[in-house]
């Protein structure tokens, strides 16, 4: 006998055991059957990882646009000659929803303003914080263009000194 034809046999009541159980079991295991297979199987990507995937690129585009603008500004200063800048970034954009409150009762509830097409209202947005810089320019060796190049910079970027390296460029 297929196993088709035990199958049916087997929901129409012909073995020992009441039809309900037997249909109850049955679906029971087709159920963990399925969770277990949704769990080995990979997920479809979610929206949210494909916003965290493009605020990376505004990360990097902040990024190599105050590179460029420094390495021009030292580029000009006397004594620093050609000038390659690289800064390291302490972490991606960080943006702050707008919430609205409410009160009753003893209690407040928060929730996020909410716009026509779904989205959150965007309060505020803090660009990525400046963690270091390392400049190369052929006037490196020079203590004095050295020390004229780390306050420039920490004055423009907000960033301690000890977190800025001035070397000479290699000609």
């Amino acid at each position: 006998m297929a196993w088709q034809e035990r199958l049916a046999a087997w929901l129409k009541g012909q073995r020992e055991k009441p039809r309900a159980a037997s249909l109850a079991v049955l679906l029971g295991t087709a159920a963990m059957l399925l969770i277990l297979c949704s769990e080995l199987w990979p997920a479809a990507p979610r929206q949210a990882s494909s916003q965290q995937d493009a605020a990376t690129p505004d990360a990097e585009a902040y990024q190599a646009r105050l590179e460029t603008r420094l390495a021009e500004l030292i580029g000009q200063m006397e004594g620093a000659g050609r000038t390659t800048v690289m800064i390291t970034l302490e972490s991606g954009e960080e943006r702050i929803y707008a919430l609205d409150t409410q009160t009753g009762s003893g209690q407040s509830q928060q929730t996020h303003v909410l716009l026509e097409d779904g989205s959150a209202l965007e309060e505020t947005t803090y660009l990525p914080t400046v963690c270091g810089v390392a400049v190369l320019c052929e006037g490196g060796g020079d203590v004095g263009v050295e020390a004229r190049i780390t306050a420039l910079v920490s004055a423009l970027l907000d960033v301690p000194a000890n977190r800025i390296c001035v070397e000479q460029r290699q000609s």
